[in-house]
């Protein structure tokens, strides 16, 4: 599957929905380079993971997070730095 096509519907959505939480994104396969330059250079909160395990737990892990401040009343942001994307 090409990747670069992948990330650019998800950048799209992302946009479109405006969605405000990180999301977590499996990439393997055709073109995966550029797809990981096209989700880094768009800014948003969007973290690429080639290992789909890895992907699993990190999005569990974030799930926890918002859960938890949720509960309290109380909003998260989280700020990826560029070494994650």
């Amino acid at each position: 599957m090409r990747c670069d096509v992948i990330a650019e519907g998800i950048i799209a959505a992302a946009k479109d929905l405006n969605i405000n939480i990180p999301i977590v994104c499996r990439l393997q396969g055709t073109n995966v380079n550029e797809a990981r330059d096209l989700i880094k250079k768009s800014g948003l909160r969007i973290i690429p993971r080639h290992d789909l395990d890895e992907a699993a737990n990190l999005s569990v892990n974030l799930a926890k997070i918002i859960s938890l401040a949720r509960e309290v009343n109380m909003g998260v942001q989280f700020e990826i730095p560029d070494e994650a994307k």
